[in-house]
């Protein structure tokens, strides 16, 4: 069973500490005290599966990487993270199936996710979402590419009913 709750300061510390793996370490934490205040102002969700850390999500401002996307307010800009001993087996669908009906009074999301990351964008356009703009960041002195992604909640065939969520 999974359940979403707010996200609290043990767990923003122990998902910190995940390791992504070879090839995806731009999304290792690595206890950044920035990050584990940010992950602490209201606009992040825990959810849990079988009293185990499944995956985070964030909203609105949290989940944008800078002020210069169009604000609507039918759509909800999303970021979310599985955790990473989940990766690999298709729980990526039930992560994202949890984030359509926790906000569900949404018609469009959108997301931002980096441009190597070929199995979350292979899993995005599965679910209907379609590259609307490209971007580059510069972080760690590296400039890293950047896709935005926009899938319209009311698309036929790209929300399959989710189980067991409470």
């Amino acid at each position: 069973m999974y359940k979403v709750i707010p996200m609290d300061r043990p767990t923003a510390e122990l998902i910190s500490r995940w390791d992504f793996g070879s090839g995806y370490e731009f999304y290792n934490i690595n206890e950044d005290p920035y990050v584990i205040e940010t992950f602490l102002n209201g606009h992040y969700q825990t959810v849990m599966k079988d009293g185990v850390i499944f995956g985070f999500f964030c909203d609105g401002e949290s989940a944008r990487m800078h002020d210069d996307y169009e604000i609507d307010p039918d759509m909800i800009d999303i970021g979310f993270a599985l955790n990473p001993s989940f990766i690999g087996q298709g729980y990526g669908r039930t992560l994202l199936e949890l984030i359509f009906d926790y906000y569900a009074d949404y018609h469009q999301f959108r997301l931002t996710v980096a441009v190597f990351n070929n199995r979350a964008i292979a899993l995005y356009k599965k679910y209907g979402f379609v590259i609307t703009d490209t971007f580059s960041e510069q972080i760690e002195n590296e400039d890293v590419a950047f896709y935005i992604m926009l899938r319209n909640q009311s698309q036929d065939g790209c929300h399959l009913p989710s189980n067991d969520i409470q």
